[in-house]
This record gives structure tokens, C-alpha cells and sequence, in this order.
């Protein structure tokens, strides 16, 4: 009876570590890939595009990882919100706040600056 709850309590602590630590870590990893490959489908010119810009206009406050994550999340739920049928995981990824934080005015020209960036097939099967 007594290893039977160990195994019952310590099978209940692997599952809670698993579903608040890992769980998030890789659907937020998986989530992160799938959204870089719809929106920087010309990998590098793109993504030192947008770096450049957004460093323009934070003045460069931020690193090139949370330009890219901000940009990332920010232009993620502007599609999904128009797009049906989004995968789950890259909802998951989306719900998250970005790290980078920007001010209203900030904002703004970040809004005009990236309002129509193209990115097409956001959510077409590969």
C-alpha cells in the first residue's frame, strides 16, 4: 500500500512538471518555427529587414532575438485573427506576451512601419 502511493504521488509530481514546464517550452519552440517559416519565407533579407527596422524605431533598446519575437507575435495574431483554421500550437505560441515592451508612440510606428509586410500562405499545408 505504501509504494503504491509513492508511485501514485511521484507519477502525480512527473505529470505536473510535464505540463507546466516542458509542455509550454516545446509548443512555444514548435509554434516560434512554424510562424518564422510562414513570415520569413526569404530567410535572411526579410528577418534583417525587419531587425533594422524595428531598431530604428526602439532606437536600438532591444536584441536582434526580441525584434524578432515581438515582430513575430505581433504580425502572428494580426493574420490569425483573419485567417481560420489556426494550428494549435501556433496559437499557444501567440498567446503569450512578447518580452519586448514598447511605448505608444513606439507602437504606432511600428504599426505603420509593418502594416503591410507580406506574408503569404500563412497557414497553407506544406
Amino acid at each position: 500500500m505504501k509504494n503504491t502511493i509513492i508511485v501514485v504521488v511521484s507519477v502525480l509530481i512527473l505529470g505536473f512538471i510535464a505540463y507546466k514546464i516542458i509542455f509550454p517550452y516545446v509548443m512555444s519552440f514548435r509554434g516560434r518555427n512554424f510562424l518564422y517559416k510562414k513570415l520569413f519565407f526569404n530567410r535572411e533579407t526579410q528577418k534583417n529587414e525587419v531587425v533594422r527596422k524595428f531598431h530604428e524605431i526602439t532606437k536600438n533598446r532591444y536584441s536582434d532575438h526580441l525584434a524578432i519575437d515581438y515582430f513575430m507575435k505581433e504580425k502572428g495574431l494580426q493574420l490569425m485573427s483573419i485567417t481560420p483554421g489556426t494550428p494549435l500550437i501556433l496559437k499557444y505560441y501567440l498567446n503569450n506576451n512578447p518580452k519586448a515592451v514598447l511605448t505608444y508612440f513606439e507602437k504606432v510606428k511600428f504599426h505603420e512601419a509593418f502594416i503591410k509586410y507580406e506574408a503569404t500562405n500563412l497557414l497553407s499545408q506544406d
